[in-house]
């Protein structure tokens, strides 16, 4: 004699696609979650490389004797000649130098841009020389992930004209 097995509802397709769907939703999720941590990484290694390369330029505007810092064609042939280590790393990379008087009533500022390499004097204002500090704004726009987004950062730096120990 057989013994007949108990009838059990045939649940193990609807199972089967049940898990499944999980298992997409899952792994779905964990790749975009991947592809946005990327993206962050990527963003805080541009950020960084655009630090960098502002922190080297006013570096090289403190070294430099008062003379050179005030005079437009000295940064030009001197400065801003060469890329800034790690500028490489940024795409569609153009910086822009300004110095303004600080705590003077004298008008006029010097600007000069850098863009692809090649360096302009938009604006000279020789009488800088004769000023006690300038303020020096640097900015840097490069082009970042994700999405192509532009991206602008600035250094703002007072310089003395006898140093910080002689002011």
């Amino acid at each position: 004699m057989h013994r007949r097995q108990p009838r059990q509802p045939g649940f193990a397709l609807i199972e089967c696609t049940i898990a499944t769907a999980v298992s997409a939703l899952f792994l779905g999720s964990l790749f975009l979650v991947n592809s946005s941590a990327m993206d962050t990484i990527q963003m805080a290694r541009e950020a960084a490389c655009a630090s960098q390369v502002l922190q080297q330029r006013i570096e090289a505007m403190r070294i430099a004797n008062w003379h050179q810092v005030t005079d437009a064609n000295w940064l030009f042939a001197n400065l801003l000649n060469t890329d800034a280590p790690g500028s490489s790393q940024l795409k569609n990379f153009s910086e822009t130098l300004t110095l303004v008087p600080y705590g003077s009533s004298t008008v006029g500022n010097t600007q000069l841009n850098r863009t692809n390499g090649a360096v302009t004097i938009a604006a000279n204002n020789s009488v800088l020389l004769a000023e006690n500090a300038v303020k020096i704004i640097w900015t840097v726009n490069y082009t970042a992930a994700p999405n192509d987004r532009i991206i602008s950062r600035q250094i703002v730096a007072i310089l003395a004209k006898g140093g910080v120990a002689k002011w």
